[in-house]
């Protein structure tokens, strides 16, 4: 058959509906072809596609802003949550060892407080529920500043801004960037943004906190109902004591090792501590010097107090706070658990009318003193340095304020231009501070530099106050209507919190 014939017969075929075996195999290889190259380019989309998840799940993105926690109609992230969870435990970090908390084991795996209960609560859930809470009050703060208008001061900005650039000093001086450091504060779901806008959301709600609280005012009949409510926690008394030892004291044996007293020993020693207790208040009662029998004792020591308050939970001071207690009693009063006898004897009870007193003063250390070489400044150094200061004095308040915000290297006070009051004789600052405040002939305005275990202090003197037992009372008061005026404003704003979200937050 020719190819003319033969290509007409195949015409024919395929217009019939037949198939051209030739036709089909190059089209089967055409279309293996484009299947392959849809398969490897479907493979190659799914490696990138694997890829750029892997980078955002490494990279935190997710769990960073994962929702945490909804109040009203605002949503916070889990980086969100750890600025308020590391904030809270920062506030517990110093009372480590006296609340239970192990810093060195997860958080999770302890109980709040030491508590042995089954089920008890976690440090872990403990500051989370803190740190909602303190998300509530933030969010409900700064929607109620808004709507009034309020605005933070020129002080407040500058506090915020002084606040990350030390931060951002510290990193560097660690060898760390912003970022990094704040990681390492907040937990690695924080980043510069999210902090920062927590910063200062924190910052607008305890400064709208606090002129709430500075406008309000008390009458002097209201601070005087609150003593009258409770006297015992403004009164003081003034006691003598002797406290006798009731332990047995441990020996050695002839290695050296101590040996523990037997509990017939401790039992002999105890009604040995008895008898001398009772032989002192009886030499008290015949009219000797409870002081110098005491002397007469080796198991004895002497002491006065003239200024002991409420808060005082020990056996004796309890004793003086007792109804009815009259000036001349006297009692022996026994503590097993801490092996004393306590010879007491009452001398009075009283409301503490000293006038307190307000100063403010700029502390000059060894780093306010910029040398040439790395040896530490010396006394003379930094005296001159105070004095420098001083001169640069304008001579007002207002100036001594603003010079302390820039040198005072009291890290407590600077901020409120070195403000330092409610100063009395059982004030437990330095001596030499309150020698200074509370000389009699001090005048409002008068300034001088004296020197303390800190360093220089310049100091200003603001004037007297009331006594302290008056600004506790009023501060009572305060504390209550803040605590009343935080729940209202807080009261509609309810937290949801996201399980997940949530579990992001740790330490």
């Amino acid at each position: 058959m020719s190819a003319s014939r033969e290509r007409k017969k195949r015409q024919e075929y395929l217009a019939g509906g037949g198939l051209d075996r030739k036709a089909a195999r190059e089209a089967e290889q055409k279309a293996a072809e484009r299947r392959s190259n849809l398969f490897y380019g479907a493979i190659a989309i799914l490696f990138v596609i694997v890829t750029v998840a892997l980078l955002v799940i490494n990279s935190g993105i997710l769990k960073r802003n994962a929702t945490a926690v909804t109040i009203g109609d605002d949503t916070y992230t889990a980086a969100d949550l750890s600025y308020y969870y590391m904030q809270s435990y920062n506030q517990i970090y110093s009372m480590a060892s006296y609340i239970g908390l192990d810093t060195n084991r997860p958080l999770s795996s302890q109980a709040a407080w030491g508590s042995t209960e089954e089920g008890a609560q976690t440090w872990d859930e403990y500051l989370k529920e803190q740190a909602v809470e303190t998300m509530r009050f933030v969010t409900a703060a700064n929607a109620a500043a808004k709507e009034e208008g309020f605005q933070l001061s020129e002080e407040d900005e500058q506090a915020i801004a002084d606040n990350i650039q030390e931060l951002k000093d510290t990193a560097k001086t660690n060898g760390m960037s912003y970022k990094s450091y704040l990681s390492a504060l907040y937990g690695n779901l924080m980043t510069t943004s999210v902090y920062e806008e927590n910063l200062r959301e924190y910052y607008t709600a305890l400064a709208y906190e606090s002129a709430y609280s500075d406008s309000l005012t008390y009458t002097a009949d209201e601070v005087q109902a609150v003593y009258d409510e409770n006297p015992d926690a403004y009164d003081k008394v003034s006691y003598q004591l002797v406290t006798v030892d009731g332990a047995a004291p441990s020996t050695e044996d002839e290695e050296g090792n101590t040996v523990e007293p037997t509990e017939e020993e401790s039992s002999e020693a105890w009604e040995e501590a008895q008898r001398t207790a009772q032989t002192i208040l009886d030499a008290y009662a015949s009219g000797e010097s409870l002081e110098t029998v005491a002397s007469d004792f080796e198991t004895a020591t002497f002491s006065s107090s003239d200024g002991a308050s409420s808060s005082s939970t020990t056996k004796y001071v309890e004793w003086c706070f007792e109804d009815g207690r009259k000036a001349g009693d006297s009692a022996v009063l026994e503590d097993e658990d801490n092996s004393k006898i306590y010879v007491v004897v009452f001398e009075d009870r009283y409301l503490d009318q000293e006038p307190t007193v307000s100063v403010r003063h700029i502390l000059i250390d060894s780093s306010s003193v910029t040398g040439d070489d790395e040896t530490e400044a010396s006394d003379e150094e930094i005296k001159a340095k105070a004095e420098e200061i001083l001169a640069m004095w304008d001579g007002t308040e207002d100036g001594f304020a603003s010079l302390a915000e820039e040198y005072s290297k009291d890290t407590g006070s600077a901020a409120s231009g070195g403000l330092i009051g409610s100063i009395s004789s059982s004030s437990s600052y330095v001596q030499e501070f309150k020698d200074w405040a509370l000389d009699s002939s001090r005048q409002t305005g008068d300034t001088g530099i004296i020197q303390s275990d800190y360093g220089y202090h310049i100091m200003y003197y603001v004037g007297g106050g009331q006594p302290a037992w008056y600004i506790s009372a009023e501060d009572s008061l305060r504390n209550e209507d803040v605590t009343a005026w935080q729940e209202s404003l807080v009261e509609p704003y309810e937290a949801v919190t996201n399980e997940k979200g949530m579990s992001y937050v740790t330490r």
